[in-house]
């Protein structure tokens, strides 16, 4: 019953992420996961006129064994009769060209492919293979690295890749086991990344050193208590966005690429922490930078409000507050 019971999982899942007869690019790497979610996607649409393609990159990174991944991903392409673009990176491009961590180095890479490809072919949704593991290992490595709200609620299930590309995840409710008993039932080839094991990737450490251990001497669930963890955050994070929306459509004055006026007095109506939540997210929609703003650079932002001063801020950013305005400014 379970091939069943996952492909209804599955078609349900698509459904709600693409609509009805839209097109579905499938991002295929060779590995179990993305294999599963190929034939799954396969079954779950068999009675739909829904478009599927699979897309894969070979990073360049593994020699003859990404080879061997873009072989088998074309063969499992054409065995059920789809498009499938693929395209290989100059060996040891991405190595070089990396002035930090190669494994992100290699996500970037492999988006900009996806994005393009969909784009190039008249897709508009792009799915890959993550799993409520995967959202497990993204949640605690989030909090190991210091992440506030956003960060504790994992991957969602829909982002944009770009302004006409959406990146969706309908295997995200699935487990690994769930996957890999799949593929046992269903044979189904795929190949095994030996990266995958090795802990220089912080990701790995994660799942092979630091939830083994958590399971063992602390909580045998861990992985449901993170995504159900991350599943609260987001519910209470869509909320927050709501009423900081609410709040900036409020307090903004005036707007431009350069240049924001917002009324000091409704701000100082409202909590501290809603106002750096909105403050936020004018960041995002304005497109400022803010990689390099940490919690202090939000909580002096805010302080301003109930004394006329000024914050410079990295970037060229800075923020004053003066009679009943707080003026922020790109240079």
């Amino acid at each position: 019953m379970l091939p069943e019971r996952l492909i209804e999982q599955a078609r349900v899942r698509i459904r709600e992420l693409v609509p009805e007869n839209a097109g579905l690019l499938l991002a295929v790497s060779g590995g179990l996961d993305s294999l599963v979610l190929l034939n799954l996607a396969v079954l779950a649409t068999a009675h739909e006129s829904r478009r599927l393609a699979v897309a894969h990159l070979n990073h360049g990174l593994r020699g003859a064994a990404g080879q061997t991944d873009a072989s088998l991903v074309q063969t499992a392409a054409a065995d059920h009769q789809l498009e499938c673009f693929c395209e290989s990176l100059p060996e040891g491009s991405l190595k070089s060209a990396s002035r930090g961590s190669l494994e992100e180095v290699a996500r970037t890479a492999r988006y900009e492919f996806l994005e393009r490809a969909a784009r190039e072919n008249q897709f508009r949704f792009v799915a890959v293979a993550h799993h409520s593991d995967d959202q497990a290992e993204t949640v605690l490595l989030n909090i190991a690295r210091g992440t506030g709200l956003g960060g504790l609620k994992g991957m969602s299930d829909r982002r944009p890749l770009s302004p006409v590309v959406q990146l969706v995840r309908p295997l995200l409710d699935f487990s690994r086991t769930d996957l890999a008993a799949f593929a046992a039932e269903r044979s189904t080839r795929y190949t095994q990344d030996a990266s995958n094991s090795s802990t220089e990737f912080a990701r790995n450490r994660i799942r092979h050193q630091i939830l083994p251990l958590l399971r063992e001497s602390l909580n045998p669930g861990i992985d449901q208590a993170l995504v159900r963890l991350a599943r609260q955050a987001s519910e209470q994070l869509t909320c927050l966005d709501a009423l900081a929306d609410q709040l900036l459509e409020q307090s903004i004055l005036d707007c431009s690429p350069s240049i924001i006026r917002l009324s000091r007095s409704r701000l100082l109506q409202s909590p501290d922490p809603l106002v750096r939540h909105a403050l936020i997210r004018l960041w995002d929609r304005q497109t400022w930078p803010r990689q390099r703003l940490t919690a202090e650079h939000w909580l002096r932002t805010t302080a301003i409000l109930k004394q006329n001063s000024s914050v410079s801020l990295p970037e060229g950013l800075q923020a004053e507050s003066r009679a009943d305005l707080l003026i922020l400014r790109r240079y």
